[in-house]
């Protein structure tokens, strides 16, 4: 006998999240925009910087910047083969925001001991990696809700199969 709520639990699966081929092109794109980072990051000079009296501090936010970069092209890289888990989605959007905050920080610099224009582009770059932040807080969202949901329907399943077998008379397995 098929419960209402397995019912349920296998439409779930089936609504909701866009299919895997899909999710796969978005969580690639993290990548992409994130590599276009790199270029800009490596023609910064922060020994320079801190020769002209800046803190030694922003030379380890490049460092952080550069090494960022990796780390979300790994976890976007990671979520590309497995787009419907939250974990990865969730990882792939701490390390995101991470590296754009640093990024910022670091156009600061850029803007006071290097050159303006070259902060602009970065934060101009920085800005368009925002558009797969955007997408990303949005799956981690939607998949978010949809296990909540798996969740809760298995939990009332659960229940309904306890009451089910400790009713008096019930054939036990």
């Amino acid at each position: 006998m098929i419960s209402a709520t397995l019912v349920f639990l296998l439409a779930m699966q089936s609504q909701g999240l866009p299919p895997d081929w899909e999710l796969k092109p978005k969580a690639e794109k993290v990548a992409e925009d994130v590599a276009r980072l790199r270029p800009l990051l490596e023609r910064l000079q922060p020994a320079a910087w801190v020769a002209a009296g800046a803190p030694q501090a922003y030379e380890r936010q490049w460092r952080d910047c550069l090494d960022g970069i990796a780390h979300v092209q790994d976890a976007a890289g990671r979520l590309a083969v497995q787009p419907s888990r939250l974990t990865l989605t969730v990882e792939t959007l701490v390390r995101l925001e991470a590296l754009l905050e640093h990024a910022g920080s670091l156009a600061q610099a850029v803007r006071r001991y290097q050159n303006p224009a070259v902060a602009e582009v970065l934060e101009s770059e920085s800005a368009a990696a925002g558009a797969s932040r955007a997408w990303l807080r949005e799956h981690a969202q939607e998949l978010a809700t949809l296990r909540e949901q798996q969740l809760i329907a298995a939990e009332t399943e659960a229940q309904r199969c306890r009451v089910e077998l400790h009713r008096p008379g019930a054939r036990k397995p």
